[in-house]
């Protein structure tokens, strides 16, 4: 689960241009996205520097002026930079993060509409490889896993293996996508575990369908407090979790298999948290009173608020997927636009827009 995009940083805001027709090719593109980081090169408001963060979010809510070095992009991520800034669906999609400023839903609106594997590659190289936009201060999220819920002591876990659905969710902003599928297999450290989920397109056209795999470790992390530990890429970017097993069943008396879990975990965007409910068959609950009643009473053990839990659709139709957020014929129809180039430059100067109040990224 993911906050992309940098952070606001307080300036005033740059005038918006007329539209104009499209960049042909990276070429252009370099050139005019180093000519509007040129423009905003002077004047930069100063502030105090925080020590520590808990990442992007924290450190911009708090007043915290984001640092950018542009020739990173170019130099130290050309190629990556290249192949983005050539592709006019990739483009747009940095401009769609950079105008979220961190926010997740947004966020995740601009991947369905957008994403590829040119961005991940682009989000990973300027962002965590080689560090091309940073807050300038040490992250410490020591105090977010330190208030962590009791876990099942009897908890191993070989009980995971083979597959699963997510079925509820606590969590909208991570835990609530539909059709997922979990699928763990045994490694040395502990499991890796395949997971499938999609984001639905707004305009109900279809899906972006994921696909990755995470590696997770049977450790109780540096609080010693969890079940097991988690990192994955997604989206380009590292995340780290702890996962902690609040309820089960083995599948005896009447009730079926089910497992409870939370989580914490961070990426550079910040820490985020939440927790769901696996079970073997994406029916389960419906077919069993006597689970969700157990399902209710291991929520209430934990401190969870069993109400607050989405209900997951694993309907999962076959049609109208596709494994970037723009499918090839609707990323043909992606025509750069003036105002890009100037939201473009967000990444590259941080502060130079204002925050927009009413942007969608279905709208783009």
């Amino acid at each position: 689960a993911l906050r992309l995009g940098p952070a606001p940083r307080p300036r005033a805001p740059m005038p918006r241009q007329p539209v104009r027709s499209a960049l042909d090719g990276a070429r252009g593109a370099l050139a005019a996205a180093a000519f509007v980081v040129a423009l905003g090169a002077g004047g930069a408001q100063a502030a105090e520097q925080m020590a520590t963060t808990s990442g992007f979010a924290d450190y911009s809510k708090e007043g915290g002026v984001m640092k950018a070095d542009p020739s990173c992009f170019f130099e130290k991520c050309g190629t990556q930079t290249k192949d983005c800034f050539s592709n006019p669906s990739c483009l747009k999609g940095i401009t769609c993060l950079g105008n979220c400023r961190a926010e997740q839903l947004c966020a995740t609106r601009c991947f369905a509409r957008f994403g590829s594997e040119k961005l991940n590659a682009w989000l990973s190289c300027t962002l965590e490889e080689q560090k091309c936009v940073t807050t300038g201060a040490d992250v410490d999220n020591s105090a977010f896993y330190a208030d962590a819920p009791p876990v099942l002591k009897t908890f191993k876990p070989s009980e995971l293996e083979g597959r699963w659905f997510k079925v509820r969710g606590y969590n909208e902003k991570y835990d609530c996508y539909p059709c997922q599928i979990n699928e763990f297999t045994a490694t040395p450290a502990g499991l890796d575990n395949r997971i499938l989920f999609r984001v639905p397109k707004a305009d109900g056209s279809g899906f972006w369908q994921n696909d990755f795999v995470e590696h997770m470790r049977t450790d109780k992390g540096p609080q010693g407090k969890a079940s097991m530990t988690v990192e994955g890429k997604m989206f380009g970017l590292t995340f780290g979790e702890q996962w902690y097993v609040l309820g089960e069943s083995d599948g005896t008396k009447n009730v079926p298999e089910f497992r409870l879990v939370a989580y914490k975990g961070d990426t550079q965007q910040g820490p985020y948290e939440g927790a769901f409910v696996y079970t073997k068959e994406f029916d389960s609950i419906e077919k069993s009173p006597a689970l969700m009643a157990a399902i209710d009473s291991a929520a209430k053990a934990a401190g969870l608020d069993s109400a607050k839990f989405c209900v997951i659709d694993n309907a999962c139709p076959a049609a109208g997927g596709t494994i970037a957020g723009a499918g090839s014929e609707e990323g043909a129809k992606d025509k750069l636009e003036w105002k890009d180039l100037f939201e473009l430059a967000e990444w590259f100067r941080p502060g130079t827009l204002a925050k927009p109040t009413d942007f969608d990224p279905n709208k783009m």
